[in-house]
C-alpha cells in the first residue's frame, strides 16, 4: 500500500515525554516530505500552543486544533472545520464540577484559555504545555457563545468519577482522557477521528491512503479512521486494541519507525 498522508498526535507520540522532538524524527518527517508525503499534526491543544513544533519540523497544513473540533488551514489562515461546544453543555459541565474541588476546569475559547482561580494544578499545567492561563473569578462569566473545549486536570481515579457523573447526566457530551490527568470534555460528534475525513478530503487523500498514530484515548477514533492505525509501545491498552500496528519504539522516538516501515520501505 503506498500512502500519502501521515497524520500524528503530538503531546505523548511526537513529542518526547519532556516535549522534545528528537533528532531521528526530525530526519524521517523530513524524508517523508521529501517522498511526497504530507505530515500533518492532530492534536487536543490551540494553535499558538502547538505551532512551535509545527514550524520546527516544517508540517504541512491543515492541522487537526481541540482533539478534532477544528480543523485549521494555518498557510492561508482558513478555518475548514469548527465545532463549538454548546454553553449549555458547558454549562452544566462546570456546574457539575462544583463537587469535585480537587479538579481544576480549564475552559478553552478561541485561542485563550480560562481558569477560575490559578492553582498548583494549571501551573503545572501550564508550564508542561507551554500555555497562558488566565484566571477570571468565575468560568461561568467567561462562558462564551462558541466555547471549543474544557480540560479537566486532576488525579486519576478523581477524573474517572467526573467522566461516570458527567456520563450520566449529559450522555450527549463527549468526555475522553487524552491524558492520565488530562479529560477532555468535548462537542458532540467532535472527534480526530471525524477531523482526520475532514482533514484527508481536504487535501484530496483517501482515508486508505492515510496512517495515523496516538497513544491515548483521545486518538481512538482517529486510529479507526485512517487506512492504518497505529499505536506507540507505551500507548494506553484501548489504543493497543484497535491498532493495526504497535511500534516497537515508544512516543518521541515512534514515528521515525512509522516513517522508516511504512512509507520508506514500504512495508505492509
Amino acid at each position: 500500500m503506498t500512502y500519502r498522508l501521515l497524520v500524528t498526535d503530538v503531546d505523548g507520540t511526537l513529542l518526547t515525554p519532556d516535549r522534545r522532538i528528537v533528532p531521528s524524527v526530525r530526519e524521517a518527517v523530513r524524508a517523508a516530505r521529501c517522498c511526497g508525503v504530507r505530515v500533518c499534526l492532530a492534536t487536543g491543544r490551540t494553535w499558538s500552543s502547538v505551532q512551535p513544533y509545527a514550524e520546527a519540523l516544517d508540517i504541512d497544513p491543515p492541522i487537526i486544533l481541540f482533539n478534532g473540533g477544528m480543523v485549521y488551514d494555518f498557510r492561508e489562515g482558513r478555518t475548514l472545520l469548527c465545532q463549538a461546544l454548546d454553553p449549555e453543555h458547558a454549562r452544566t459541565v462546570l456546574d457539575l464540577l462544583q463537587s469535585f474541588p480537587q479538579v481544576q476546569p480549564h475552559l478553552y475559547v478561541d485561542d485563550r484559555i480560562y481558569v477560575g482561580r490559578m492553582n498548583d494544578l494549571t501551573r503545572t499545567y501550564a508550564r508542561k504545555d507551554g500555555v497562558q492561563v488566565e484566571a477570571v473569578g468565575d468560568l461561568m462569566k467567561a462562558l462564551a457563545p462558541d466555547p471549543m473545549k474544557i480540560l479537566i486536570v486532576g488525579e486519576p481515579e478523581e477524573l474517572a468519577r467526573v467522566r461516570d457523573m458527567i456520563r450520566g447526566r449529559a450522555p450527549e457530551i463527549h468526555v475522553v482522557f487524552s491524558e492520565a490527568h488530562y479529560l477532555e470534555v468535548l462537542p458532540k460528534g467532535a472527534s480526530k477521528g471525524s477531523a482526520l475525513r475532514v482533514l484527508a478530503q481536504a487535501v484530496g487523500v483517501e482515508l486508505q491512503e492515510t496512517i495515523a498514530v496516538g497513544d491515548n484515548p483521545n486518538d481512538l477514533e482517529m486510529i479507526q479512521t485512517a487506512g492504518l492505525g497505529v499505536a506507540v509501545a507505551n500507548a494506553h491498552p484501548d489504543v493497543k486494541a484497535v491498532a493495526q500496528y504497535v511500534t516497537v519504539r515508544p512516543g518521541g522516538e515512534a514515528i521515525a519507525e512509522v516513517i522508516q516501515r511504512f512509507i520508506l520501505n514500504g512495508g505492509e
